[in-house]
């Protein structure tokens, strides 16, 4: 075996050992922690009626759809050389589609809740009561859905297997995908919205005089979102850009071991931005004190739950026991 041979399959095993001891550990945790977002933040009734909170929320409840579905996809092919979307244009498609959909869905709400957090601390009190309330929430998360659902409906007719590989097959809308759509989405649109959000934000919080603004939980929370704005913010920009150097290079000549990198630097790149995904949780869990006072007082009712139900079937034990010996 040539060294050029002994290198490519080396980067070959990392990019399978990533897999296997990074992503799928990732995805555990991630369910976990999107799971325990919705039930803590279900629970409180000032987390119930704040608008900030429930665009969290709804980042929660598409992760936990995100990352069974697709992520988890991605990961058996790449990882466990499963066929999956790779040998069939139908899995292929729907693939794709889930894939874009899920993904800039999710990474929307924390660029609403940063627009909320904007609109609460505005000095302008109707700008402040028209756009950060429970109906304009409701409406921003449906519309959200919908748009993109609607935006990425032609993944459902352009994407099929070729060389099994899961690709656009339309070369059209594949330029326009990776050049245009992708990179906005990904990188421009979410570095630009958060620049701005935060930057009026902190304009806007020493100007205000409302009393409200500066209260315990709403400090709690921008403390929960701005770490996560700037894990998306600089996660985006080689997740953004990737497609664009694959479109560039994609007629060029490249060696095996020029192939293996080019797939070791994408599994490392697809890790990193789903930290968006997975890590969320345990954001909120440090940052926030009253997330830490809830996940406490959740944890300690199952433990007492767990040791009633214990004591209950020791009893059960013993009087089994007593009524053998009768």
């Amino acid at each position: 075996m040539t060294s050029s041979s002994s290198t490519t399959a080396t980067i070959n095993a990392i990019s399978r050992w990533l897999n296997y001891i990074l992503a799928i550990p990732m995805i555990v945790v991630g369910i976990l922690g999107a799971t325990l977002t919705i039930f803590i933040f279900t629970r409180k009734s000032s987390f119930q009626r704040n608008p900030t909170i429930i665009y969290l929320l709804a980042g929660a409840t598409m992760t936990a759809i995100h990352l069974p579905t697709v992520y988890l996809q991605s990961i058996l092919v790449d990882g466990f050389g499963l066929g999956i979307f790779n040998t069939n244009n139908l899995a292929c498609r729907e693939h794709n589609y889930l894939l874009y959909v899920t993904t800039v869905v999710a990474i929307s709400f924390p660029c609403w809740a940063a627009f909320d957090q904007y609109a609460s601390t505005s000095r302008d009190a109707n700008f402040r009561h028209r756009w950060s309330s429970i109906r304009v929430v409701r409406s921003a998360i449906i519309g959200t859905n919908l748009f993109w659902s609607i935006v990425y409906l032609p993944m459902l007719v352009y994407s099929g297997v070729e060389n099994r590989t899961c690709i656009l097959m339309n070369v059209t809308y594949r330029k326009f995908n990776d050049f245009l759509l992708t990179p906005l989405i990904y990188t421009i649109g979410p570095l630009t919205l958060i620049t701005l959000f935060t930057r009026g934000i902190l304009l806007n919080l020493n100007r205000t005089t409302v009393q409200s603004h500066r209260d315990h939980l709403t400090r709690q929370i921008r403390r929960m979102l701005i770490p996560q704005l700037i894990l998306l913010a600089m996660s985006g920009i080689p997740f953004g850009l990737q497609n664009m150097y694959f479109n560039l290079t994609s007629n060029v000549v490249k060696s095996s071991l020029h192939r293996a990198i080019e797939h070791l630097c994408i599994q490392i790149i697809r890790l990193f931005y789903h930290f968006n995904f997975v890590f969320t949780f345990y954001i909120y869990l440090y940052m926030s004190s009253e997330v830490r006072k809830l996940f406490r007082r959740m944890t300690t009712k199952f433990s007492t739950m767990d040791s009633s139900i214990q004591e209950g079937m020791v009893m059960e034990t013993c009087k089994v026991e007593d009524s053998t010996y009768i």
